[in-house]
């Protein structure tokens, strides 16, 4: 259900951020959520490029497609809160209103943007801090608004998934993980031996999917994507594409097996993600030009028009014993399976020692949470 935009974006950015070494995590849902609302309020060429890259066919379609995701963030390991904020200046329209409340569940509220700034900055900050259950402190500067700002967008993303196996933390050792510049660093690895899991291989790496306790009918998983040598990460994301869905459903020959050795590192790490030039690479551009006339659907902008100045995203997870803790907040500044069994192969170690790429996907609907890379345990946020 995720995008095979918000995805390639993330994929890129997550690669780009391999040479430098960062630890690097994006939340291709959120991406959708904040593109959907965008395009909900858009008009003429400029909603029809946004409706392409969302792969919808019109407005009705785009409104049952993010009903269906926002469903998802419904869910009890989650939790999701979308906002705008509006210039006195302009006057909203009742329709996109109507449209953000009724499917994104919106706040909404009109701003003197020169003289409220600080109180729209603290805002935008609670309810990071708020819906993300304090993971992310702040996902805007009072330096972010300019004098030309006249709207902002917001939406926040938690989640918080107790493994349906959990790790004894009396098992949980201090190891060596390896970086991608060969440098060794110790830090503390969670273990496990003899457990049942969906297993297998594909392109160059391991992959294993840790499934989370659910308490609904929406089931949420990890996919550790471990590549056999201890380098090989930049080669396995060369490779792989998770925009494409039937990777995850078709190519991917997992055998629910026995796994003798389990041991992954824990972390927690946070990642500041600047999405505007990476969607136009990707063709979102319309919505990007000063001169754009096509936002007449958020707001009267017959004299002044609407475009979108800046895309940004912030998300943090944390890894340990208990299961996975993920957050992110991001914003917009508009400005004038079946599970198979056989006999389990011999000894199936799983020792995520080196750099790996993790995916927390709804297996239902196929929406992609997060996507990110693992490059060093010991990267603070």
């Amino acid at each position: 259900m995720t995008t095979k935009f918000s995805v390639q974006v993330a994929q890129h950015l997550i690669q780009e951020n391999l040479g430098k070494g960062k630890n690097t995590v994006c939340s291709p849902a959120s991406i959708d959520a904040i593109l959907s609302t965008v395009a909900f309020g858009a008009v003429n060429e400029t909603q029809e490029q946004l409706l392409t890259l969302l792969d919808q066919r019109d407005i009705p379609e785009l409104k049952a497609a993010s009903s269906k995701l926002v469903n998802v963030f419904k869910a009890p390991e989650t939790s999701y809160a979308n906002a705008l904020w509006l210039d006195q200046s302009y006057s909203l329209n009742d329709e996109f209103e109507i449209v953000l409340r009724e499917i994104h569940n919106a706040h909404v509220k009109v701003v003197d943007f020169v003289n409220q700034a600080d109180q729209v900055v603290n805002e935008a900050n609670e309810l990071a801090k708020e819906a993300t259950n304090g993971l992310i402190k702040q996902i805007l500067r009072r330096d972010n608004i300019k004098g030309d700002t006249v709207l902002l967008l917001a939406n926040a993303l938690y989640f918080k998934g107790a493994w349906q196996k959990p790790f004894l933390s009396k098992n949980t050792i201090t190891r060596s993980f390896n970086r991608l510049d060969g440098v060794k660093v110790r830090v503390p690895f969670m273990r496990q031996a003899c457990k049942y899991y969906d297993y297998g291989t594909y392109n160059d790496c391991q992959v294993i999917r840790m499934p989370y306790k659910c308490a609904s009918e929406i089931i949420f998983s990890m996919y550790v994507f471990l590549p056999f040598e201890k380098d090989g990460l930049p080669n396995v994301m060369e490779n792989i594409k998770i925009i494409d869905q039937n990777m995850f459903q078709d190519e991917i020959k997992l055998e629910y097996v026995m796994v003798d050795k389990l041991s992954i590192p824990k972390f927690k790490f946070e990642s500041d993600i600047d999405l505007k030039n990476t969607m136009k690479q990707f063709g979102m551009t319309l919505p990007f030009e000063e001169n754009c006339m096509d936002f007449s659907g958020i707001a009267d902008s017959t004299t002044k028009p609407l475009f979108v100045s800046d895309i940004f995203q912030k998300s943090c997870v944390e890894l340990n014993e208990k299961g996975t803790t993920a957050a992110t907040v991001s914003r917009g500044i508009v400005a004038t399976c079946g599970r198979r069994t056989g006999p389990p192969p011999p000894e199936i170690k799983f020792v995520a020692d080196h750099p790996f790429m993790f995916v927390i996907k709804e297996n239902v609907s196929g929406a992609i949470l997060f996507v990110g890379t693992m490059l060093d345990p010991k990267q603070k946020l």
